[in-house]
């Protein structure tokens, strides 16, 4: 089966640990939104000077750059069997515009607005790969990133708690009424976020064993 896998959340939520380990499991290859347009900002390619302010600032990109973005990246290769993205889209006009392609599964992951706060207060990325680590695990702001071995760890912008509010803001008004128009298709689950790393990821697989859309075969993939 051909997995096209959505993850959405609040920001905090943990969609990008959870995609990398959906990633492995399954063998598709798992990439977000925000991850693909700050390469572009990186590259000072036309869109990513475009966005640029608009990553700054914690808000949403234009919905036709966002539809670009991901047209170009699931005709690689890799994903020829599928995909995660992760955290998009993230309002009703990403949506509609959402031509390139459509989920086979949706992933809500749900946590209390409280720890999404104090998840992203110590979070720290890659400025290269996306990579996301966390300062309570001993990492510090201008590490090497222990991924790719390239880039650096960096507090990004959108990180501090006005960001952050502001952004759950939008995940509240906007992304939710997303959600609701994918569970009128049948293909959403919502999972519990809150926990340790493979504790969430088990009960996502749980998840998917118990709807409809989920495959037996999963069980074997079980590392």
């Amino acid at each position: 089966m051909s997995y096209k896998i959505f993850i959405l959340g609040p920001q905090g939520s943990g969609k990008g640990t959870q995609a990398k380990q959906l990633s492995v499991r399954l063998g598709i290859p798992t990439f977000s939104m925000g991850q693909l347009l700050r390469s572009e900002v990186a590259k000072q390619t036309e869109i990513g000077l475009k966005v640029k302010k608009t990553l700054e600032a914690g808000e949403l990109v234009p919905e036709e750059y966002a539809n670009i973005m991901l047209e170009r990246r699931i005709q690689k290769p890799d994903a020829k069997n599928g995909y995660v993205l992760d955290g998009f889209p993230r309002d009703l006009l990403q949506l509609r515009m959402l031509t390139a392609d459509y989920p086979t599964h949706v992933i809500v992951l749900e946590v209390p607005e409280k720890e999404s706060i104090e998840r992203l207060s110590h979070r720290l990325t890659c400025d290269r790969c996306g990579n996301v680590c966390n300062m309570s695990d001993g990492h510090k702001e201008g590490d090497r990133c222990d991924e790719c071995n390239e880039g650096n760890l960096i507090r990004r912008s959108d990180d501090t708690p006005l960001a952050t509010k502001k952004r759950l803001g939008i995940y509240k008004n906007e992304t939710k009424p997303v959600i609701a128009e994918f569970e009128k298709k049948g293909i959403v689950l919502h999972v519990d976020g809150v926990g340790k790393i493979m504790d969430v990821h088990e009960r996502i697989m749980k998840a998917f064993k118990l709807s409809h859309r989920g495959c037996d075969h999963l069980a074997l993939k079980k590392e």
